[in-house]
């Protein structure tokens, strides 16, 4: 919005710039030719003609009588070209105000309507999005890389490694995010960061589980029945390949285990809505399905749920999608929100990744979705929202993306409407 205004601004001043030349232009007092104006010039000539006369005789080209004769008739003729010599010499010129008037005002508001009915104003807004979040993509990766050099003379925190491993995955650097994975279970076999792993080499494989990730989802759950990350991923994996059902058993035995006021709840309760639409079931009213005491809520979260977020330090919404661009989005079309600092610092705080099929859906952003370990969103007091729908599935955005922004909001808010209602050209 506000590149569009600078642009604006400036092609109106470009234009009042130009104004101002015609109306200078034209109330300028200037003179005029007149009657006498035109004798003294006429006078000159005949003037320029006897000094040719003259120099023509004295070199002895004409006779006497020839130049005699000659002079005579061009002093006569001077003598009745120049006898209008008593008319005013130059008048000034009546300035044309009300023809500059009328180009001050038109010029201008002529070129900006123009502008907005055969131009793209829109393509002003599409550059205001995308140029940030490119920088944004930009920043990320030098800041990846420098968190790996700082492992790399630190190789023993579990917890950095883990990070770069989701910041590779942001960027879309697949086996790099392997990489920093195993490194992390070198150091502890902690489950939550299995399944994280087992994520990245299904997205790796364009959204198949099948083979190692599917393997590592029946192992965990094979040990404890109840682990939430290992059913919620079962029930994702399931809904990759249209086995709606079993995603429904899932999400539903997931949903149990959460307390009503678990930040994850939202998100959950709406990818079980989506299921049960699938299977053409009447969908459950929220928060109907029998759910553990809030003790035993976080038993089986171990590294999916933060501090912060079990804080209320935490960002949950709905994300839409405007019905003029509905015909716009596939349903494996990838949808992105992420939570910047709203100071302008374009590096987001924490990032949320589904697909356009379970729109409209919830979200939840807290810690445990973070970008770095240094940069949590609960160490921020407002953050800007921003939802994407990538066709192509990059995290860069690229011409046809569908985007949306809401803010500035107060970490801590619930219930929010996230919009997506723009096209980047």
């Amino acid at each position: 919005m506000m590149s569009t205004m600078l642009f604006m601004l400036l092609a109106l001043a470009m234009c009042l710039c130009i104004a101002a030349v015609f109306i200078w232009f034209l109330i300028r007092q200037r003179p005029v030719r007149t009657s006498a104006s035109q004798a003294k010039l006429n006078a000159s000539v005949y003037r320029a003609q006897i000094s040719d006369l003259d120099f023509e005789h004295q070199s002895g080209h004409i006779s006497a009588q020839e130049w005699q004769q000659t002079r005579d008739e061009l002093s006569q003729r001077l003598l009745e070209d120049t006898s209008v010599g008593d008319d005013p010499g130059a008048r000034k010129e009546k300035p044309a105000l009300w023809t500059a008037l009328l180009i001050g005002l038109t010029l201008p508001v002529a070129s900006l309507s123009m502008y907005l009915w055969v131009g793209e104003p829109q393509a002003l807004q599409a550059m205001a999005t995308e140029q940030p979040e490119k920088a944004m993509q930009a920043e990320l990766s030098g800041m990846a890389q420098t968190l790996a050099k700082k492992l790399e003379a630190n190789p023993d925190n579990q917890e950095g490694w883990v990070m770069l491993g989701r910041s590779y995955r942001t960027l879309e650097k697949y086996d790099n995010a392997v990489s920093a994975y195993d490194r992390a279970l070198k150091l502890s076999p902690d489950d939550g960061v299995k399944l994280e792993r087992a994520e990245v080499l299904a997205l790796k494989a364009q959204g198949n589980f099948d083979g190692e990730p599917w393997n590592v989802i029946r192992e965990i759950l094979k040990k404890d029945p109840q682990q939430k990350g290992a059913l919620l991923l079962a029930g994702s994996a399931s809904y990759a390949h249209d086995k709606y059902a079993d995603a429904l058993r899932y999400w539903q035995q997931a949903r149990k285990l959460l307390a009503a006021d678990h930040p994850d709840v939202p998100s959950l309760e709406g990818a079980i809505a989506t299921a049960q639409n699938k299977l053409g079931l009447p969908v459950t009213p929220p928060t109907s399905l029998p759910q553990a005491p809030a003790a035993a809520s976080g038993a089986g979260a171990t590294a999916s749920v933060s501090s912060g977020a079990q804080a209320g330090l935490n960002i949950t919404g709905r994300i839409s999608l405007a019905a003029a661009l509905k015909d716009k989005a596939s349903p494996t079309d990838m949808v992105y929100v992420y939570a910047s600092p709203a100071n302008g610092d374009r590096m987001p705080l924490a990032i949320f990744k589904s697909t356009a099929a379970k729109l409209p859906l919830n979200f939840t952003l807290d810690d445990s979705t973070a970008m770095l370990p240094e940069r949590k969103l609960s160490g921020a007091g407002e953050v800007i929202l921003k939802a994407r729908i990538s066709k192509s599935g990059n995290a860069i955005p690229q011409s046809g993306d569908l985007t949306g922004t809401l803010g500035p909001v107060k970490v801590g808010a619930k219930g929010l409407i996230l919009e997506i209602k723009e096209q980047i050209p």
